[in-house]
């Protein structure tokens, strides 16, 4: 199982990912830009990713999104995850989504539904966002 989180707030996430990690012995990949996600994507697929909406774009990010980024640096500086979901619509294998971010902006959350599978209040504490990670990956939930 792979498991990828996208999350500039790196102290907590990978807290959170070693958790997730022992607890259901998987791969889990800490990345903090949307330019280093879709690397770790077209690197291997993913079973489950767990993203932010605030994200930075990353340097040079027309260097993995081509062409399309340069719309995207200027536009969304701080909404990469905004990016991050159109990538992962254009995935082959399409892993399932939850959203781990403290955004309440409705016209956000609506365009992240096509693609988000459920949306965790940010910061959520370790054993809300394990059973979250347990539920979208349809595992059993333990007590």
């Amino acid at each position: 199982m792979r498991i990828l989180f996208v999350d500039d707030e790196r102290e907590h996430i990978e807290s959170v990912a070693r958790v997730i990690e022992e607890a259901l012995d998987a791969d889990v990949q800490v990345v903090d830009t949307v330019r280093d996600a879709v690397a770790e994507l077209h690197r291997s697929p993913c079973d489950l990713v767990v993203m932010d909406i605030f994200i930075p774009m990353g340097r040079a990010a027309v260097e993995v999104l081509g062409p399309r980024a340069r719309r995207y640096e200027q536009d969304l500086e701080h909404l990469g995850g905004l990016v991050l979901l159109d990538e992962l619509q254009r995935l082959t294998i399409r892993p399932t989504v939850l959203a781990h971010t403290a955004c309440t902006d409705f016209e956000l959350l609506e365009l992240m539904k096509e693609v988000v599978t459920e949306r965790v209040p940010k910061p959520a504490p370790v054993d809300v966002l394990l059973r979250s990670v347990l539920e979208a990956l349809q595992l059993p939930v333990p007590g």
